[in-house]
């Protein structure tokens, strides 16, 4: 059987400990030693990107430089159709303007009461840096509609009220196994896995830079 290749130390570059948990539950088969921007106590770096895939390289990059080490990095969001791809870019500001997500998620529901489009889109980009500047990147994306009302106990984000296509419930609602695999991050991460680490048994220490590559579900 041919083992999977690993990295000696991958720094992941977020302060949000919940995404730290869940981009650590993805790379600990690959990685002999994991830490997070968070606890390096390393500094963030403004979100300047005109896309998902920018600022997660903008993450990447800048945590890896600070910290030495190779980093990985995530931006995601959610564009809804109706609202001309918003909150996209800004998801994380409409939900610290709205004093959190549920907050955000009553403005989202309020702005499209009156509306019958209720297509979105959730999106995840993935950024794997070297130290030296080289990059890869990997973007995933969830294809769904807009509930009218939120539900679900798994409240992260906008889930509560993202019904993935194909599915009668919210994120929120499903099993955490099939959200799980449903995620946009998953995606990206599978194109990541498939491109950084399904190679013989190598330690990756070298700069290695690949396309920036999409996965839509």
């Amino acid at each position: 059987m041919i083992e999977h290749a690993t990295f000696d130390e991958i720094v992941i570059a977020s302060h949000n400990l919940g995404k730290t948990r869940e981009i650590s539950a993805l790379i600990t088969p690959y990685c002999h030693k994991i830490r997070s921007a968070h606890a390096l106590g390393l500094d963030e770096i403004e979100e300047t990107g005109t896309s998902f895939c920018q600022n997660a390289q903008l993450k990447a990059l800048n945590i890896a430089k600070q910290s030495g080490q190779v980093a990985i990095a995530d931006d995601s969001g959610l564009c809804i159709d109706a609202l001309n791809g918003l909150p996209g870019l800004y998801t994380a500001r409409w939900a610290k303007q709205a004093g959190g997500f549920d907050g955000a998620i009553d403005h989202v529901l309020t702005r499209m009461a009156l509306t019958q489009k209720r297509q979105a889109k959730m999106v995840c980009a993935l950024s794997l840096a070297y130290p030296n500047g080289d990059i890869c990147s990997f973007v995933g994306e969830l294809q769904g509609t807009i509930s009218w009302r939120a539900s679900g106990r798994n409240r992260i984000g906008f889930e509560p009220i993202f019904i993935p296509d194909g599915h009668n419930s919210t994120l929120a609602s499903l099993p955490p196994d099939k959200r799980n695999a449903l995620h946009p991050r998953a995606s990206a991460f599978k194109l990541l896995k498939e491109h950084m680490f399904c190679k013989p048994a190598i330690t990756l220490n070298q700069p290695h830079w690949e396309e920036v590559r999409h996965a839509t579900v």
